[in-house]
């Protein structure tokens, strides 16, 4: 069984057959999958979308790359609506994100930061986890994490990175999540520090329909493609592949909540 702990099914590339691909999904033991938010303008078609199937969870936020586009009233709208959704029973609510910082855009750090800590600060009072958007900003997330005492953890997304770093990000409370780039034979850094870290801290995602897979036949990612990343996963670890699938399987579930089987 496997959770693709990261996925924009929400995109318009997989509205036309998504019936089918809910369905290849299940065929390949592929039970859950999170989708995490990037602007206001889509909260409420994915919070529809999980509702139609019971399988999809999502998660709530505002990605830095939208922060231009962001509104007056976002921000309490956020939190307005995470609090509703948690006072839910049985929500498929289950994180905050995706929120982060980003050296590559144009959006100055400061703005970045303003909303990565007004987020954070959602999240905290609300007791969500956080999906992090992390790209050049390593050292800085840790900082702000540490100063703000943010003690709900969340995930990594696509993580890339230095055996010390991962660690650091592991004793905060997160997982980290490992997607198509371990499949790139150029990924040495990557796949070397997964050979260390404790099984427990590892989840499975595709990011579809980016982060493509190596030699990947088709335009967009997609969720289908967790088995190709498990089996890269497998060959860097020393466990059996039902141990390393169940623990990852249980780590996703943890960190998510997740309760529906």
């Amino acid at each position: 069984m496997f959770i693709d702990s990261h996925c924009h099914l929400n995109f318009d590339c997989f509205k036309k057959d998504l019936n089918h691909l809910l369905v290849d999904l299940k065929q390949a033991h592929i039970n859950h999958v999170i989708i995490p938010a990037t602007d206001a303008q889509h909260w409420s078609d994915i919070i529809a979308l999980c509702e139609q199937y019971p399988e999809l969870y999502f998660a709530l936020g505002i990605h830095p790359h939208f922060l231009t586009s962001i509104k007056e009233g976002d921000l309490a709208l956020l939190e307005s609506t995470l609090d509703n959704l948690q006072r839910q029973p049985r929500s498929h609510c289950v994180a905050l994100g995706e929120i982060g910082l980003d050296k590559l855009i144009e959006t100055s750090m400061e703005t970045q930061e303003s909303l990565f800590l007004a987020q954070l600060a959602i999240a905290q009072r609300l007791q969500l986890p956080v999906i992090l958007h992390v790209v050049k900003t390593q050292s800085r997330i840790l900082q702000l994490l540490k100063q703000t005492k943010f003690s709900y953890g969340g995930v990594y997304h696509a993580f890339s990175g230095s055996e010390e770093i991962a660690n650091e990000f592991i004793k905060l409370g997160f997982k980290l999540g490992i997607g198509g780039v371990i499949t790139h034979p150029t990924a040495k850094k990557t796949q070397s520090t997964l050979k260390n870290l404790p099984l427990s801290s590892l989840l499975l995602e595709t990011d579809a329909p980016d982060m493509p897979i190596y030699q990947q036949q088709t335009v967009y990612n997609s969720p289908l493609n967790i088995p190709l990343i498990f089996d890269a996963l497998c060959a860097l670890r020393e466990e059996p592949r039902d141990v390393i699938a169940q623990q990852i399987y249980n780590n996703s579930k943890s960190i998510f909540s997740i309760i529906n089987d």
